[in-house]
């Protein structure tokens, strides 16, 4: 069975692993931290693993906005043949990759307090950093034809990267600081100087930083690598482009072991050093081979209702969240009931929330509603 086998004219494994990663974000991980709390393991493995990490090191909600963006570079070849196979001109998917672009930043930057007239507003956000290295890397992609230069190209961007962050020590960084912390770093110094208080409040460094987009960019060509794979149209079956993906993914694996224990350049999300950027591509190149193979491959897609939905509207799921709504609609309906079980409280809020995720989104995806940038 072939990897462009579609639902409703897209891809739907990537849709499903899409929502998958958005059901942590729109109440998964507030349920399965309830859960620890309510068998109290809260502060084990598990649990530990639906937070953020301090600065070094990783976790799985770590992966989840690095797999977001390696996921828009999937879906980039398929629809770049896409608008070449109507007859759509260069320039023209051009114009459309910078209004794209455009309006992602501008839809991140309205949640940065601009919209409320705050002075400091923040500048930089999750959505710029995606609509910044999706715009530069689908450029490349559709400007360079040949796939060993754009290959350079990102090896380029992360050896350069890595060269800043390692032997660049911020001016004025205290006596003895190491390149790497948050008083130390370039990237956190470059963001003080060039934008300085529009960063997130309080923190004084910004984790979703405009220097910090060569590596970004790196992943999202990574992604359209993965892409062009699995839309060839070739003799190969898709099962074995899920091994190629595996074998690339145990590849970015041991490249990002080498970063750390060889090249000294830790995990830090928060600064997207390399080592973070390969671990998450590691983990995404995987996930994506589990997900073609078992919808795809398999043939297994009654279960991927319980994902789908959201990830075919995974911006409108996100604005949805960051505007507080679902928030509301599930205090609004659940609040009672959740307080009801009173130690399991967390759990049914987590998954309450996600259950008016994806009602919404089941709905509008009904009556073919979604929001498309």
């Amino acid at each position: 069975m072939d990897c462009e086998k579609k639902t409703g004219g897209r891809l739907l494994s990537l849709d499903t692993l899409r929502g998958f990663d958005m059901f942590f974000i729109t109440g998964g991980a507030a349920a399965i931290s309830g859960i620890c709390a309510a068998l109290g393991c809260q502060d084990g493995w598990l649990a530990a693993q639906m937070k953020h990490v301090e600065w070094t090191g990783l976790a799985q909600h770590d992966t989840i906005f690095p797999l977001f963006l390696f996921l828009a570079g999937v879906s980039w070849p398929f629809s770049l043949g896409s608008q070449l196979d109507r007859g759509r001109s260069v320039s023209r998917i051009q114009v459309k990759i910078a209004v794209r672009t455009a309006i992602l930043f501008l839809l991140g930057f309205s949640f940065g307090g601009v919209l409320k007239f705050k002075p400091d507003f923040r500048l930089m956000g999750v959505l710029q950093y995606i609509g910044l290295s999706w715009g530069f890397a689908a450029t490349a992609w559709l400007h360079i034809r040949r796939k060993s230069v754009l290959a350079a190209l990102a090896a380029v961007l992360l050896v350069g990267y890595y060269a800043l962050l390692h032997f660049c020590l911020a001016p004025g960084a205290p006596e003895g600081a190491w390149s790497y912390s948050v008083e130390g770093n370039i990237v956190s110094w470059l963001d003080k100087t060039v934008y300085g208080s529009h960063m997130v409040a309080g923190w004084g460094y910004e984790p979703e930083s405009f220097f910090a987009l060569p590596t970004g960019i790196a992943l999202a060509l990574m992604g359209m690598f993965a892409g062009a794979l699995l839309r060839r149209d070739d003799t190969q079956c898709t099962g074995r482009k899920c091994v190629i993906l595996v074998a690339f993914a145990v590849a970015s694996g041991i490249a990002a072991c080498v970063s750390i224990l060889v090249l000294g350049d830790p995990i830090v999300k928060k600064l997207w050093t390399v080592s973070f950027v390969l671990s998450a591509a590691s983990y995404s190149l995987f996930m994506l081979a589990l997900f073609v193979f078992v919808v795809d491959v398999l043939g297994l897609r009654r279960w991927t209702v319980a994902f789908d939905p959201v990830g075919k509207n995974s911006i409108l799921a996100y604005m949805l969240m960051m505007t507080g709504v679902m928030s509301v609609l599930q205090r609004w309906l659940f609040s009672g009931l959740c307080g009801y079980v009173d130690a399991w409280g967390g759990a049914l809020t987590g998954l309450t929330s996600y259950l008016v995720t994806w009602t919404i989104l089941w709905y509008l995806g009904r009556k073919g509603v979604f929001l498309k940038v």
